[in-house]
């Protein structure tokens, strides 16, 4: 697949139709929506399918699988989403992973990864949302090279922002 990009241990690429039960799943389950305000409805979890691929047909580093390559399995996510902030269309670094992927550098290689295409296409401001309690997910913004700007509210939670440009 042309449009994945590869690491030693992962693959970041394109969603597919044959990803939707694993991600309708995931969206559903507790443990994988960590730090989310809530686990998805059936139907929210194909809708949010759905976004991704349509994200991904005009961006192509939108939120993408994670698949690790010694399984086979889709072990996340990584990737931009366009996010409305005070009024300004922004895009939304974010990424998610399963509990058993969590803690073994997956987040960080496969943003890595990503955000080198996205160098390749995209010149501008990435925003990353951030629930102030999720330290690890912090961590990794900041070996991403996103920097601390603000602790706002973003749809009626208190989230801390952290911005990186590209290009």
């Amino acid at each position: 697949m042309t449009d994945a990009v590869t690491t030693p241990r992962l693959q970041v690429r394109p969603p597919e139709e044959a990803d939707r039960a694993r991600f309708v799943e995931l969206f559903r389950d507790d443990d994988f929506m960590l730090f989310h305000p809530h686990v998805l409805s059936e139907a929210e979890a194909e809708a949010r399918f759905d976004h991704m691929i349509d994200v991904c047909r005009t961006i192509p580093f939108g939120k993408q699988p994670v698949v690790e390559r010694a399984s086979g399995l889709v072990v996340g996510y990584t990737g931009v989403d366009h996010i409305d902030i005070d009024g300004r269309s922004r895009l939304e670094w974010g990424y998610r992973f399963v509990p058993e992927a969590r803690g073994l550098g997956y987040a960080t290689e496969a943003s890595r990864a990503l955000l080198e295409k996205a160098r390749r296409t995209y010149a501008g401001e990435l925003l990353a949302i951030i629930d102030p309690r999720n330290v690890a997910s912090q961590n990794v913004a900041l070996k991403l090279g996103f920097a601390f700007w603000t602790r706002s509210r973003v749809d009626g939670d208190v989230c801390d922002l952290y911005t990186l440009t590209l290009g």
